[in-house]
Order: C-alpha cells, then sequence, then structure tokens
C-alpha cells in the first residue's frame, strides 16, 4: 500500500503530520504537560537525594541514629547497674549503722558494768 504512492503524496504526508505535530508542540496543553512531567522528574531527582541523605544519617556510622540509639540503650544500662550498686551501697551504710548502733550499745552496757564493778570495788575497799 505504502509502495503505491508517489514520492510527492508522501511528502505531502510527512509534510502534514510534521504541521500536526508542530500545532500538539505548540499547544498550551501539551506546554503545561511537559512542564507538569519536568517538574516530577525534578521532584523525583530531589526525592531521591533526601532519601540518600536521610540513609546516610541513619547508617553513618559516627553519629548515625542507629549509633545514637545504641548509645543511648548503653547509657540507660549503665545507669540501671550504677542504681543497683547505689541500692547495695545504700543497704550496707544501713546494715553497718545497725552494727554501730548494737556496738555502742554493748560498749555502753560493758563500760556501765566495769564502773559499777569498780564502784563495788572501792566502796568494799573503803567500808573496811
Amino acid at each position: 500500500m505504502n509502495q503505491e504512492k508517489t514520492p510527492h503524496e508522501m511528502v505531502s504526508e510527512l509534510y502534514t503530520l510534521f504541521s500536526s505535530f508542530k500545532k500538539r508542540i505548540e499547544d498550551p496543553n501539551y506546554i503545561q504537560i511537559e512542564n507538569t512531567l519536568e517538574q516530577l522528574v525534578n521532584s523525583q531527582n530531589e526525592m531521591k537525594s533526601e532519601i540518600r541523605e536521610l540513609k546516610k544519617q541513619l547508617l553513618n556510622p559516627f553519629d548515625g541514629v542507629i549509633i545514637e540509639t545504641r548509645k543511648n540503650t548503653d547509657f540507660r544500662e549503665t545507669q540501671e547497674n550504677w542504681l543497683k550498686e547505689r541500692e547495695e551501697l545504700i543497704e550496707e551504710h544501713k546494715s553497718l549503722v545497725r552494727w554501730k548502733s548494737s556496738i555502742s550499745k554493748v560498749g555502753i552496757a560493758v563500760l556501765s558494768s566495769i564502773g559499777v564493778v569498780i564502784t563495788w570495788l572501792i566502796s568494799k575497799y573503803f567500808s573496811q
């Protein structure tokens, strides 16, 4: 079918197609679609770069979110261990205070007994 066309017909058909294409390109709707597509491509490129930046921030081995979370976990575990040690020290201190109180009472009792014995000896020695 195409072989039956003369070169003049083919050229005129091509000319018609190019003029129709030119009208479409100059049409405001197509310009708006082209601008919209260009904005879409630009937005997609921006989104890719932002995702790349977020990925760097998340996975940075020095100060990324994962590392900061690990540091936070380590700090929390350290604090929990410190609180346990603190509770043990407080309990040990209370135990020492109780022991000191008991020793003080025994010491007072012993000193009082010694005082009584000395007083008894002195009174017995002077009464004879």
